[in-house]
């Protein structure tokens, strides 16, 4: 039996390639072989496989709540990212603040962080 997540590589890395119809042959495939069960962990995969992708290529832009688009500008000209394209992923968690990663690196300049160290300054 093929996995979902083996579908959702193959449909990503074909995706990438523009291929006419693709979402048609996709399914037409996945009818023939009675795999219409997996649809809902392929698309989960796909989005992971995704994302994971823009990732690589660009910068992860963590904030606590939604933040204009100057705010974003100046998140990446702070990390010498301007050209890089961004994904923004909203985590209440951090309170405030943001968490960026990007070539490796996190750059935690959020609240919650803060918070963390102050505590454990205090404690220590």
């Amino acid at each position: 039996m093929i996995k979902s997540k083996q579908l959702a590589k193959a449909l990503y890395e074909l995706s990438e390639e523009k291929l006419d119809n693709l979402d048609a042959k996709f399914f037409d495939f996945i009818e023939k072989r009675k795999l219409q069960a997996q649809l809902p962990s392929i698309l989960y995969h796909f989005e992971k496989i995704a994302e994971l992708d823009r990732e690589k290529k660009g910068i992860q832009i963590e904030v606590a709540h939604s933040v204009k688009d100057d705010t974003i500008k100046q998140i990446k000209t702070f990390l010498k990212a301007e050209k890089l394209p961004e994904v923004i992923k909203m985590k209440k968690e951090l309170i405030g603040g943001f968490r960026a990663k990007w070539g490796g690196n996190i750059y935690d300049s959020s609240i919650s962080t803060g918070l963390k160290k102050l505590k454990e300054q205090i404690i220590n």
